[in-house]
């Protein structure tokens, strides 16, 4: 284990400790995570340079490592029965994460390869002991206490990937919102204008933002009519003088899970259609747009994945007493979304799992149902962006607060790089900022950007 830690920066240098910790918690990924997971995240980290047309993830081969990108550009691809290389995405932006694969301990599903210099921080999830084969073999698992660790980093992820995937499925909906909207236009005349309004107030509800001209709460108790008497909590969130809709939205995702709702996706829908007339009637809303009403078709959602999880966890029979699917929503929702650390300490305190190496495949298995609803999703909306980018629709240009945080971004990597330039390796003038370059292919994130999402 030496010989692997050997160009950890803990060894390499250690006085990079405060201000590597200090940067990766301005990162919005690592943001959620408690000072312990980010000094946890530097002890099995290292800088990694890489010069033109290197793979640090190959399809077929075992990874052992999770890849923040500091500066440069990947493309990622995938062998095809014909025997030629496909490509199928570009990974350019600041900060993005790839090569989670390796937490399943199955083959790379794609090869990502360097074009031109880049610069990556690789986090070593080789050391750790090999919880797969610990699950196989129960006769060969180590000392419970081995596994902290592994608790300690399945954990990190769980909360990188949970709080990634969350933010895609937001996007989802808005994203499918415009296409149902060009499906029910008269030969996709529609102008995105249409749309800017219905986005608006999503993003509004989303972040707890509605004027108060809106009368969410009415609105809400007219749309949740049929679940308000059997549903305390609801009712009572709904009634608040302060209402929360950033709080509610989980709330609904709770209700969903547990059966006691149809159908969240509906309802969001329904609310801001409702919403939306509210809307048409103040000018801080209205000016130079039009709205039309539409319904959403199905995707994935983020009760699914929680029902996924819940089943994995029963199934697996670890756990010491019986866990209704109430107790689990409680115990890992937390009032902005899934919280792997929260799940964590109700499991512990109330006594369904006593012991690390469980615990560390719980959230294995977070992780594991993440990265599979995630490629779902993923590959829902790139067919949705595919088939928007074929209609020669304007697109609105990206929005303000969008750009304050590439700004942001951009920064924060300047300041890794410096980091890495104090290490004095040679290759750091290789790595200077450069202006993103346009991806040839559908990047979902950069295209949901450019749809104004």
């Amino acid at each position: 284990m030496t010989d692997v830690q050997a160009d950890y920066l803990k060894i390499t240098h250690p006085e990079l400790k405060q201000p590597l910790i200090d940067i990766l918690g301005r990162i919005s990924q690592f943001s959620h995570l408690s000072e312990e997971y980010l000094e946890q995240l530097f002890e099995y980290s290292k800088f990694q340079y890489m010069a033109d047309a290197e793979r640090p993830v190959q399809e077929g081969m075992y990874g052992q490592n999770i890849y923040i990108l500091i500066q440069g550009r990947l493309e990622v691809s995938v062998n095809t029965e014909s025997g030629d290389r496909k490509q199928i995405d570009v990974i350019f932006k600041t900060f993005s994460l790839f090569g989670e694969q390796c937490i399943l301990g199955e083959p790379n599903s794609t090869t990502v390869e360097t074009r031109g210099d880049v610069l990556l921080l690789a986090i070593d999830m080789s050391a750790l002991p090999d919880l797969l084969e610990g699950w196989d073999n129960p006769d060969k698992r180590l000392p419970d206490e081995v596994y902290g660790q592994s608790l300690g980093m399945n954990t990190i992820f769980a909360t990188v990937l949970i709080n990634r995937f969350n933010r895609l499925i937001k996007d989802q909906y808005k994203l499918v919102q415009k296409l149902v909207i060009l499906h029910q236009s008269r030969e996709y005349q529609t102008t995105w204008k249409q749309n800017v309004l219905l986005t608006t107030l999503f993003n509004e509800f989303m972040q707890n933002q509605l004027l108060p001209e809106l009368e969410v709460g009415i609105i809400l108790e007219q749309v949740l009519a049929d679940y308000l008497p059997d549903n305390e909590p609801l009712e009572k969130l709904i009634a608040s003088a302060s209402l929360n809709t950033e709080t509610l939205y989980m709330e609904l995702v709770r209700l969903e899970s547990l059966g006691k709702i149809d159908s969240l996706n509906i309802i969001l829908m329904e609310t801001i259609q409702r919403l939306s007339i509210k809307a048409i009637e103040l000018e801080e809303y209205t000016k130079g747009l039009e709205t039309e009403s539409h319904n959403l078709p199905a995707i994935v959602s983020l009760p699914e994945y929680l029902n996924q999880v819940y089943d994995a966890i029963i199934s697996t029979g670890i756990l010491e007493k019986e866990l209704s699917k109430n107790e689990f929503l409680n115990g890992f929702l937390s009032e902005l979304g899934p919280d792997p650390s929260l799940l964590i300490g109700f499991l512990r305190e109330g006594g369904w799992i006593s012991n690390q190496f469980d615990m560390a495949y719980v959230m294995y298995l977070v992780c594991q149902n993440c990265i599979i609803k995630e490629n779902e999703l993923n590959l829902l909306i790139a067919k949705c962006v595919a088939y928007l980018t074929v209609l020669n629709t304007p697109r609105q240009n990206i929005q303000l607060a969008q750009l304050k945080r590439i700004e942001a971004e951009q920064e924060i990597s300047k300041e890794l790089i410096e980091l890495y330039e104090s290490c004095g390796n040679d290759e750091s003038e290789k790595v200077k900022e450069r202006a993103p370059e346009a991806s040839p292919q559908n990047n979902v994130e950069d295209l949901l950007s450019e749809f104004g999402l």
